[in-house]
C-alpha cells in the first residue's frame, strides 16, 4: 500500500513508535498491532547492530518503508535531525544509490544495497534510477529537540 499518493513508489508506508504497555499484549501474533510492535523492535535492533555507537544511540520517532520508490531530487521539510538508510532487495549494482547534494558544486552517490548510510535529509537527496525491485528502510526524526543541519554526510 502506498500511504502517499504523491510519492511514486510501488508501496509506502510510515512506522510511529508503539504505544508503552505496561502490561504484555494479549492480542494473536498475526493482530496488525502486534506484528507493527514486532517490526519496530526489530528495526531498533537493527540499528543497535551495525557496530557504531551512533547508530546505536540515535532516538528515531519513524520508519518509512517505501517498495520501488523513485524520486526526484527533495529535502525532508519536517526532519530534525540525520537520517539513517538502507536498501534491500533484488535490484542491479550500479542502480538505487543515494544521491545527496552536499553543496552546489558536490553531489555523492552512496551504495546503500545492504548497507547503512547517515545523511542529513534536510539537504537534497533523491535515489538513482535501477532496475529490479528495491525497498528501502528509513529511520528519522520529526520531533523533539533539532539538530543544526551542518553538513550533508555524517559518519554512521
Amino acid at each position: 500500500e502506498n500511504v502517499r499518493p504523491n510519492v511514486h513508489a510501488a508501496g509506502y508506508v510510515v512506522l510511529k513508535p508503539p504505544h508503552e504497555l505496561k502490561t504484555p499484549p494479549r492480542w494473536h501474533e498475526s493482530d496488525p498491532r502486534a506484528v507493527r510492535r514486532r517490526v519496530w523492535e526489530l528495526a531498533a535492533a537493527l540499528l543497535q547492530s551495525v557496530g557504531s555507537r551512533k547508530a546505536a544511540e540515535y532516538r528515531f520517532t519513524a520508519i518509512a518503508v517505501s517498495k520501488n520508490f523513485r524520486g526526484s531530487p527533495h529535502v525532508d521539510k519536517n526532519d530534525v535531525s540525520v537520517q539513517y538508510a538502507l536498501s534491500l532487495g533484488d535490484f542491479e549494482a550500479g542502480g538505487g544509490e543515494l544521491c545527496v547534494e552536499e553543496n552546489a558544486f558536490v553531489s555523492r552517490a552512496f551504495d546503500t544495497h545492504n548497507r547503512l548510510v547517515c545523511f542529513d535529509g534536510r539537504f537534497p537527496h533523491w535515489v538513482s534510477g535501477y532496475v529490479g525491485e528495491r525497498y528501502s528502510i528509513i529511520f528519522y526524526r520529526s520531533a523533539g529537540k533539532e539538530d543544526p543541519s551542518t553538513h550533508a554526510v555524517h559518519e554512521v
